[in-house]
């Protein structure tokens, strides 16, 4: 009964935030042209390279929000090892959400651009991204074994020890990510802030992936002397 409440909360969640994203695409409609373009993508300079169409640039938002609330809801029904992520369900329902928030955000500012409010998107874009991996690295070393979620290497799958240290370590290294990022928004440079996070997650998972298989081979190594 406690699994299925906690659903039903996260689903009117995202409910809610599906609906007010809706509420700021249908305020931006009014005021927006027809036949305006309005920005689509920031380049590291915080400057827009990409235009689209009224239609296309207000809808995306609230589009993926919407996959993404089936998605995240869907997924832990293919899950084979049920029980472990029953376990993980508060770093789940965590990730759900501040992705949600993320994109909620995300489609806010996005609009506000597109109604000529002035965004300094390299640091927004370092705020949020930043939050998103402190967030996710705070609840990482919580999640149990399974398919669906986590740190998935060919060792953390087939060793319950390896994916717990995995996780833990990174868990650490994403949140020294997301603050570094988060950082970096007060200096107002794209650059730094795409090289610290691009930077960090990729030294992160090869760290990650490493380390996952010297866990597994010691304890292999272990079981093989006993």
């Amino acid at each position: 009964m406690k699994n299925k409440n906690a659903q039903k909360r996260m689903l009117i969640f995202s409910g809610v935030i599906f609906i007010l994203s809706i509420l700021i695409t249908l305020f931006a409609w009014q005021k927006i042209p027809n036949d305006a373009l309005i920005p689509a993508h920031w380049n590291v300079q915080g400057e827009v390279d990409r235009y689209a169409s009224k239609t296309v640039g207000l809808l995306i938002g609230p589009g993926v929000i919407l996959l993404l609330s089936i998605l995240l809801a869907f997924l832990p029904r293919l899950e084979p090892r049920v029980e472990n992520l029953q376990q993980s369900q508060k770093a789940y329902r965590v990730v759900w959400a501040v992705i949600l928030l993320f994109m909620g955000l995300l489609h806010l500012i996005t609009t506000m651009a597109a109604l000529n409010y002035k965004i300094n998107m390299s640091m927004v874009m370092a705020f949020l991204s930043g939050t998103l991996f402190m967030a996710i690295g705070n609840y990482l070393g919580k999640i149990r074994s399974n398919f669906m979620f986590g740190i998935r290497t060919p060792w953390t799958l087939t060793n319950d020890t390896a994916w717990n240290k995995t996780h833990r370590l990174g868990g650490w290294l994403f949140f020294i990510t997301g603050l570094l990022t988060f950082i970096s928004g007060f200096f107002h440079s794209g650059k730094l802030t795409f090289g610290l996070l691009l930077g960090g997650l990729f030294l992160s998972l090869l760290i990650l992936f490493g380390y996952s298989y010297w866990v597994w081979k010691k304890e292999e190594d272990q079981k093989a002397t006993l």
